[in-house]
């Protein structure tokens, strides 16, 4: 199997060095901020009239693609890039290739890692911002989970905290569901810095998953009736000479 693998990165990297004047390249302006010393992984952010072809990843200006060995801290693993675990010194440009026989496109993405901040359980570069209305129930998303689900489409049961103190799930206030936290009535006195965390198991190792949110209400939309001002019992009378005019 490893052999085979070789082969594969050997054959992607005669392909990248005959096709590289040839390929179209863009860069992604959104950058995703993520916590060091967790499991992450990475897609190849494309359009879907850009899916034309193999996927191969790569870090900086390098030929030589990344290892597809599943036992190799940074890898990629068909077609998304994995850090096991991302640290800080991983932070960069990386890019992902997509080739065939006549098309060729590199995507280039800017991945920075963070160590959380003293006696914070996140960094505030790492920080995702959701808005709920206050005055009904709301529920706050834990972001980029889809890549962690089990054979079953599953996610890992998740733990919440509020400013990095241990929030209570009581099925009333705070009810936690898959990815999401449910609140109810939601007031301005939920404002606050959430933390969404799990475990995922990778090659029977656990590592740890983490996510920060920022959590802003904003008044409710309330559509306004129109009110009625003149005349003041909503009828208004009209003679023969006015029906004439």
């Amino acid at each position: 199997m490893k052999v085979l693998l070789r082969l594969v990165c050997l054959i992607a990297v005669l392909i990248s060095s005959l096709e590289a004047d040839m390929c179209e390249e863009r860069a992604e302006r959104v950058i995703l901020v993520s916590s060091a010393y967790e499991i992450d992984v990475r897609s190849c952010l494309l359009n879907p009239n850009e899916r034309k072809g193999t996927i191969i990843w790569y870090k900086n200006d390098s030929k030589t693609p990344v290892s597809m060995e599943v036992d190799s801290r940074i890898h990629q693993h068909e077609d998304k890039l994995w850090f096991v675990p991302a640290k800080v010194e991983d932070s960069g440009h990386y890019y992902c290739a997509v080739r065939n026989s006549t098309y060729c496109l590199k995507v280039k993405i800017t991945i920075k890692f963070v160590q959380h901040e003293p006696n914070l359980c996140y960094n505030t570069e790492a920080i995702f911002t959701q808005k709920l209305p206050v005055a009904a129930d709301g529920q706050l998303v834990c972001p980029y989970m889809e890549f962690f689900k089990d054979e079953k489409n599953g996610l890992p049961e998740m733990q919440w905290h509020k400013d990095c103190k241990p929030l209570h799930l009581d099925n009333i206030n705070f009810t936690g569901v898959t990815d999401r936290l449910i609140i109810a009535n939601v007031t301005a006195a939920h404002e606050g810095k959430y933390t969404c965390g799990t475990f995922y198991t990778y090659l029977g190792k656990r590592y740890p998953i983490t996510r920060v949110i920022e959590l802003i209400t904003i008044e409710e939309y309330k559509p306004v009736r129109p009110v009625i001002v003149s005349p003041a019992n909503e009828t208004m009378e009209a003679g023969l000479d006015r029906v004439k005019n």
